[in-house]
């Protein structure tokens, strides 16, 4: 796997959209590095890992409710 990933692949990797992760990086939710004063966002996939588990959603199931029990999990990224 790549050390750095941009954002449409750092979307791909966390399974979320890329207005996501430029909202994240915005609100400095997740980790990044800027190349050239604050074009191109990079960011490592252990960033993105603690980024994801920081916003886990863990819904316990309820005896009154059908809900299942929600775990957040990342999709891989072959390259």
């Amino acid at each position: 796997m790549k050390t750095w990933l941009n954002v449409a692949e750092a979307a791909e990797y966390a399974g979320v959209s890329r207005d996501t992760i430029y909202t994240a990086c915005e609100r400095r939710e997740i980790r990044q590095a800027r190349l050239g004063g604050r074009r191109a966002i990079r960011l490592r996939v252990e960033w993105i890992d603690a980024w994801l588990e920081r916003h886990a959603v863990d819904v316990r199931e309820r005896p009154d409710s059908s809900k299942a029990r929600l775990v957040s999990a990342r999709r891989e990224v072959t390259w």
